[in-house]
């Protein structure tokens, strides 16, 4: 049985659609004995209020100085959870240039976004056409994710169902040492995407490629909640030691990896 203690994956009342502060959520993890978890609010298509062409305000979006890096006894990543927008890899915001000044230094909002933050997930959730993509192409787009600087973790890679030559995605994380995440909201609430999340983590085991396992919680009771994807990793004997997520000081050591530290 693996005894997680770093949840990478978690949202709060920033994004519309879940229900918790960051308190609350922190609050939750301490009780629950987590020694990390990661803020990772939506940036994209995801937010009702996103359009492409328009200013937002990004003192509003979480940035490193605005929390400290410890609440209540746990370690708080300030991340990110951004849109993969298209089959080139694109993440959202790229094609939204900033008026630069003194503060802001970033070309794009997408810029803005992976330069301020401790961790980033870069994920698919939707866009114009998605489903259209050939199996190449689909593969082609987590390659080139997996490429960009400073995205750290793919998210729920599964999650949406679409054809992938895994193998070569994985290969992909072990050349740029970026990690893979078993989502266990995925596990919940897609359960016939079971077999294909079970693949991904066996060639993971077999590459030697590092997981994060990420509970995707809305709301705070659910955060530090791993069970379906602590069912899945024990049915194959996954090994511990690729659970980036197992501990702070080896999620640290795998984020240092993505960003190119170590």
């Amino acid at each position: 049985m693996y005894n997680l203690k770093v949840d990478c994956h978690t949202h709060t009342i920033h994004t519309a659609h879940a229900y918790s502060t960051i308190a609350e959520n922190v609050t939750i993890a301490a009780e629950k004995g987590l020694e990390a978890i990661a803020i990772t609010d939506h940036f994209g298509l995801q937010l009702s209020w996103f359009q492409p062409g328009r200013e937002y305000n990004l003192e509003n979006h979480l940035k490193p100085a605005n929390l400290p890096k410890i609440m209540g006894g746990v370690r708080v990543f300030k991340g990110v959870e951004i849109d993969i927008v298209d089959f080139d890899g694109t993440l959202a915001g790229s094609e939204m240039p900033i008026a630069r000044n003194s503060l802001v230094k970033s070309e794009n909002y997408a810029d803005f976004i992976l330069n301020t933050k401790d961790m980033v997930i870069a994920s698919l959730h939707y866009f114009h056409g998605h489903r259209g993509g050939t199996v190449n192409q689909n593969t082609q787009m987590y390659i080139n994710v997996l490429a960009r600087k400073n995205v750290d973790i793919l998210g729920h890679p599964t999650r949406c169902g679409l054809e992938f030559h895994w193998p070569a995605v994985v290969d992909a994380a072990k050349r740029h040492g970026k990690m893979l995440e078993i989502n266990n909201e995925t596990l919940r609430s897609r359960p016939h995407q079971a077999k294909t999340e079970r693949h991904l983590a066996q060639l993971c085991a077999e590459a030697g490629v590092p997981i994060v396992v990420g509970s995707d919680a809305h709301i705070c009771y659910n955060v530090g909640e791993f069970a379906l994807a602590i069912d899945l990793l024990t049915e194959i004997g996954f090994p511990e030691e690729l659970i980036a997520s197992r501990s702070l000081a080896a999620f640290e050591a795998a984020l240092g990896q993505a960003r190119g530290r170590l």
